[in-house]
């Protein structure tokens, strides 16, 4: 029978802790003087209302200018592939990134509608994971 001779292990040393980014089904806590820390986003109703409303806001504004511009369109169409992503903001954040950022640089070559299109960009953004 051997004695243990060896520290019990510490706390926050190099080989304790877990970072989960997404979503986790399994026991963290699976050793002794393990730490478990997560992070929740949440997403509330008045958020995901106020990006849905900087988005009918945009698209009033560019359906008025329908015709006057070449980019409406292609803004009205990123619009559309925007919207439906509210629902599900953690799905592809990169993507819906990305499509942001397509949405306002279209929107700067059209008069009047460059701040909401920001708007649309800082209200949607805010839904997103590690915003």
């Amino acid at each position: 029978m051997s004695i243990r001779r060896q520290p019990d292990p510490s706390p926050n040393g190099a080989n304790f802790g877990i970072i989960n980014n997404g979503h986790m089904t399994a026991p963290a806590q699976v050793a002794p003087f393990s730490q478990n820390a997560t992070q929740t986003n949440n997403v509330t109703t008045e958020a995901v209302d106020r990006a849905r409303e900087s988005i009918d806001d945009l698209r009033q504004r560019l359906e008025e200018l329908r015709g006057q511009y070449p980019e409406v369109d292609g803004a009205l169409r990123d619009l559309n592939m925007i919207a439906p992503r509210l629902d599900e903001p953690e799905r592809d954040p990169g993507t819906v990134r990305y499509m942001l950022d397509v949405l306002v640089e279209r929107c700067g070559g059209i008069p009047g509608v460059l701040a909401a299109a920001q708007l649309v960009q800082s209200t949607v953004t805010a839904l997103l994971p590690g915003s």
